[in-house]
């Protein structure tokens, strides 16, 4: 399916970052681990593509869709 290690790889963020990025997603999915990798998974897939940039994906400001 999908490999998140090479993902984090390919996303050109620092470990920091990803580790920021990581405790922002569990503060606001709780400990659901499933729901936490998924929606990091689609962070990263979203930098892959350039649909986001690094910034972005940082910001903890609620994005309207």
């Amino acid at each position: 399916m999908f490999d998140l290690e090479e993902l984090k790889r390919a996303s050109g963020l620092s470990r920091k970052q990803l580790t920021d990025l990581e405790a922002q997603l569990r503060t606001e999915l709780g400990e659901d681990e499933l729901m936490v990798e998924l929606h990091l998974m689609r962070v990263l897939e979203a930098l892959r593509w350039g649909w986001i940039t690094g910034a972005e994906a940082l910001s903890v400001e609620a994005k309207a869709p």
